[in-house]
């Protein structure tokens, strides 16, 4: 039983260097305004790095022409120690006026939410590109705060509004 947790494990580790190696070649992470990766893990005395693969931060500028565009999201990735047949769980590390992030950060994304087909379709772009995507464009149908999407649906103006005033006090700005 042991072993095979520790096999899982190894090829979790193997999959998401394998991911984050194709990632950084990709030029994908320029082209919607991220940088990503493991976690660094300090070593007294060590000079050279080492990495907690399971636990990924991500920086993230929000798309143009949305209330985010202008500002800088932290977000944490963590991948299960069976990844990849276990999708990862993603919370955003500011706060943000978004319908489909809860207030303690939590992502609905639903290309990860629906685990189910996570093994076949999911990687580490997958999830960059998923986070990217409802930033832009929010989903009304899998909202986690459904007074959020009732607003955007009924007023985006006052929806988009509220976003903006949000960034201001939370987010990074950049230019």
């Amino acid at each position: 039983m042991t072993e095979d947790i520790e096999e899982k494990k190894k090829t979790a580790i193997e999959t998401l260097t394998k991911e984050w190696d194709l990632l950084k070649k990709s030029g994908m992470l320029c082209q919607i305004g991220c940088a990503a990766g493991p976690q660094i893990i300090k070593r007294e005395g060590k000079s050279k790095p080492m990495y907690n693969m399971f636990k990924w931060n991500a920086l993230m500028r929000g798309p143009k022409k949305t209330p985010y565009d202008g500002y800088m999201f932290k977000f944490e990735i963590t991948y299960p120690e069976n990844y990849p047949e276990e999708a990862p769980t993603v919370t955003c590390k500011t706060n943000i006026y978004h319908m489909n992030i809860s207030s303690s950060g939590d992502v609905c994304v639903t290309s990860i939410k629906e685990k189910k087909d996570w093994a076949k379709a999911g990687d580490i772009s997958t999830v960059l590109l998923s986070i990217f995507v409802i930033l832009g464009k929010p989903n009304t149908k899998s909202p986690y705060r459904t007074a959020l999407a009732e607003l955007y649906i009924n007023d985006k103006k006052k929806y988009e509004e509220n976003a903006r005033e949000e960034c201001k006090k939370y987010a990074l700005k950049i230019s």
